[in-house]
């Protein structure tokens, strides 16, 4: 694992609500220079709408984010500046929908770099060819003036991500990257975003449901309930031995190979019980009358992980 660097993102009380529905609820998390923290949890869970707030593609009801030290939602309230989008980047789920198909790959990449002037007219090409390269896109002249609809899957969301880079940003947000392409080019990508980490020491916050994805990448692991933070820890630890009975649930639905049951009813899982208790008591098997009087805190433990759950003070290996 990497050695953890004071937070660049810091993110205190994070609040947003859609039509009287409060989908995002006190969140509270940090994300370092050269660590992959991921935000898991199924549809619905709040994951997706974190990560519009924090590129400020909306904006939140209430909170703080900070990016390397500067309140951004402070000094920012009209929306952010230029030089919060280039030390901030997103790169889309769908990399079909994500580039322009009218423009060629020069047009994606050429273009951030003049509106954040990170290079000259003359210099473009040579920086496009770099980022292409860096992002495992090799002979990169050959991708340079193709169109996406020229292009793979694979390639487009590498071409995306080098987008993504042209800013030179420190931040990377990556919202499910992977679940549209096809399983014999997931690795790739996944590689390229864990190199970036590594190599040149980028944060990165993971937008995901795919836990094994989660665990290869990532040093950090948050898992979200109902817009709530349920667990929060070390990724090894949070998904060998989980503490909250909603994370179990989540390792427990991973396909393992052998047949299963056909199911009988097609009905969807209880929606987060509302109320005064405990926002996932509806679907725990361990419930208590505790649980249905009250919100649990999301509560530190010794071994470096936070927990939101009354019977839960100990890990569970699965």
């Amino acid at each position: 694992m990497t050695e953890i660097a004071p937070a660049l993102l810091k993110v205190r009380g994070l609040m947003k609500s859609f039509g009287g529905r409060l989908v995002v609820d006190d969140v509270s998390l940090d994300v370092g220079a050269g660590e992959a923290v991921a935000l898991v949890g199924e549809s619905g869970s709040g994951k997706s709408t974190i990560a519009r707030l924090l590129a400020r593609l909306v904006e939140p009801d209430a909170g703080e984010v900070s990016l390397e030290g500067r309140n951004v939602l402070e000094v920012e309230p009209r929306g952010p500046s230029l030089n919060y989008r280039s030390k901030l980047q997103m790169v889309f789920q769908d990399p079909f929908a994500s580039l322009n198909p009218l423009h060629p790959v020069r047009h994606h990449l050429e273009r951030p770099l003049l509106r954040h002037q990170r290079v000259p007219k003359a210099g473009l090409e040579a920086r496009a060819l770099e980022l292409l390269t860096m992002v495992g896109l090799s002979p990169a002249a050959e991708f340079l003036d193709a169109y996406p609809t020229e292009l793979s899957g694979g390639q487009r969301q590498r071409v995306a991500i080098a987008r993504a880079l042209a800013v030179e940003p420190r931040l990377l947000m990556a919202d499910e990257p992977t679940s549209m392409l096809d399983a014999s080019v997931r690795m790739g990508v996944l590689g390229v975003l864990q190199s970036l980490v590594k190599e040149r020491r980028l944060g990165l916050l993971l937008i995901t449901h795919d836990l094994a994805t989660a665990r290869l990448l990532c040093d950090r692991v948050i898992v979200l309930f109902g817009g709530r933070i349920v667990e929060d820890g070390p990724a090894e630890q949070i998904l060998t031995a989980p503490s909250h009975p909603y994370t179990r649930q989540l390792l427990g639905a991973i396909p393992r190979g052998e047949p299963r049951p056909v199911p009988t009813s097609t009905a969807r899982l209880p929606v987060p019980a509302g109320g005064e208790g405990c926002h996932f008591r509806s679907r725990c098997s361990e419930a208590t009358t505790t649980c249905r009087a009250s919100m649990p805190q999301l509560t530190s433990h010794a071994d470096g992980r936070r927990v939101r759950c009354f019977n839960r003070e100990t890990a569970h290996a699965v």
